[in-house]
């Protein structure tokens, strides 16, 4: 249920000039509060922008500096397809409220007619669920324009807005059988296309079975203040151990990130200085010679690196977070140019850049670093969701097809280094998708999303986020065994797919279902 809240972000002293007011009701009529979770604005191009908002004399209200149209963003309850990040549409500032279910509506109801015409299925038959519900939405979206009752547009809002986002997700899944059928006719899907993350401190006899027997691709963190906790002091025994069996058994290991420039992902010793970017960078590329000295011979990918992009570690200026990505990538290609780097996107949708717009945006961080030409052979995408922390509330799967397809112009490929969604509630910042997170439902969402993401012909492999429950696995609950080693129905799920795609679909129906 939802809770009553007010929230209030602030961006450092401003101006601000542009003022969008929202309207939302209740079945009492206009209510007096409403949970504002997740709220960013937009301009043009989706970016981002800092501002601040509020709920204040019944009313949202969004100010920002500047002046154009401005786009609202938040975690909304639309019902039976869960409690979702939507948006609005670019807005013009005007005295009379925007009515915020019917501003929500607005914009699904678009999204849907653009990814149509772009995945050329604007021509679907009128009795796909798809097509039905969209036009269903259509029409109770016509009633809220022409009606003069705010109530009653509102709730002919919510109404539409429920079906625009059920109709999306089922045109998604149904661009998603497609594409997937056509990648994979002919072909088997590469043994590496799901993998899963370990923690090298809980890697037992019985969990390395199961990474074993059924995966060939595993993650495996390297964490900076873990493999040195005291400047100079480095412990190897838990990744030497790991290492050496993953190889033994046949197992290909993405290692990294090596260095974690979000929150707490410096080492002490280095986060408790004053230090320079320089200093950083020496310090940085230290520890990446040292560690990649000892397990180069045996690794060929490598993450450089996370968190650039958000930069709350150590705030640094875009040239300097370029450089520190260049010198750490020739560092690890020294001597062996077959070894692959990958760079790490933390809060793909950008959230940070709402009380930090001097940050840099995901997509463009991706671009500068090719413009400045520096080579990577892959970008990592972490998509999280479920406990509304640092970017992971929940998205629904046309927004996650959609954001997908923005990286589809870039030159490297897209690896997807953490997936997961909880096995139970959470927070209500999290949201839902479908109903309350269960095992069950958590193994069903996994059904739709994996698929959906092999679909794309740029993504290269899909990594669950974690293989069994602990203190550290984000988000809580995310992983495929239960801190009791019970497996869950995910694992089941997942294993199945691997089964489904180990060999060329042909003519059988691809796994994912509309």
């Amino acid at each position: 249920m939802w809770q009553p809240s007010i929230c209030l972000v602030f961006r450092r002293t401003m101006s601000l000039s542009h003022m969008l007011r929202f309207a939302s009701y209740d079945a009492e009529g206009g209510a007096d509060t409403a949970p504002l979770r997740n709220v960013v604005l937009y301009d043009k191009d989706e970016v981002v922008v800092g501002g601040r908002v509020l709920h204040k004399n019944g009313l949202i209200q969004c100010e920002r500096e500047g002046r154009g149209a401005t786009g609202l963003g938040l975690l909304y309850d639309v019902g039976e397809p869960g409690d979702l990040c939507l948006r609005t549409c670019l807005l013009e500032q005007r005295s009379e409220p925007y009515i915020l279910a019917v501003e929500l509506a607005r914009h699904r109801i678009a999204m849907f007619v653009h990814k149509a015409e772009e995945w050329m299925m604007i021509e679907l038959d009128e009795a796909h669920p798809a097509m039905w519900m969209w036009n269903k939405a259509r029409q109770l979206f016509t009633k809220a324009m022409v009606t003069n009752d705010p109530v009653e547009a509102d709730r002919a809002g919510r109404e539409s807005l429920g079906l625009a986002v059920s109709a999306s997700e089922r045109l998604a899944m149904a661009h998603a059988e497609i594409l997937l059928k056509r990648r994979f006719r002919t072909r088997a899907a590469p043994s590496t296309s799901i993998g899963v993350r370990l923690d090298p401190r809980r890697c037992g006899d019985a969990l390395r079975e199961v990474a074993h027997r059924h995966f060939r691709l595993t993650a495996l963190p390297l964490r900076w203040d873990r493999l040195c906790p005291t400047q100079g002091e480095y412990h190897w025994d838990e990744a030497d151990d790991w290492i050496a069996w993953a190889e033994d058994n046949g197992l290909r290991v993405l290692a990294g990130p090596l260095i974690d420039l979000g929150r707490h992902g410096l080492p002490g010793w280095v986060s408790s200085q004053a230090i320079t970017y320089p200093q950083l960078r020496d310090l940085a590329y230290e520890h990446v010679k040292a560690v990649v000295t000892r397990y180069g011979d045996h690794i060929g990918m490598w993450s450089i690196g996370t968190g650039f992009n958000t930069n709350t570690a150590m705030p640094l200026h875009s040239k300097d977070m370029i450089d520190l990505v260049r010198t750490l990538a020739l560092r690890i290609r020294e001597g062996h140019r077959g070894r692959r780097v990958i760079v790490e996107i933390e809060q793909p949708w950008s959230e940070y850049m709402f009380s930090r717009p001097e940050a840099i945006g995901p997509v463009t961080f991706v671009e500068q670093i090719a413009g400045s030409g520096v080579r990577l052979d892959a970008v990592g995408l972490r998509l999280q969701m479920g406990d509304g922390v640092d970017g992971r509330a929940m998205r629904d799967l046309m927004e996650m097809s959609r954001l997908l397809d923005r990286y589809f112009q870039l030159d490297p490929k897209i690896i997807v280094t953490d997936l997961g969604v909880p096995d139970r509630p959470i927070s209500i910042d999290g949201g839902r998708w479908r109903g309350e997170w269960s095992e069950e439902l958590q193994g069903r969402w996994a059904m739709r999303v994996v698929p959906m993401l092999l679909s794309k012909p740029h993504i290269e492999s899909v990594i669950w986020t974690d293989l069994f429950d602990h203190a550290e696995t984000l988000p809580p609950h995310a992983g495929l065994i239960t801190e009791k080693g019970a497996v869950k129905g995910v694992l089941k799920r997942l294993i199945s797919l691997r089964k489904q795609l180990s060999k060329p679909l042909g003519s059988a129906a691809a796994p994912p279902t509309s």
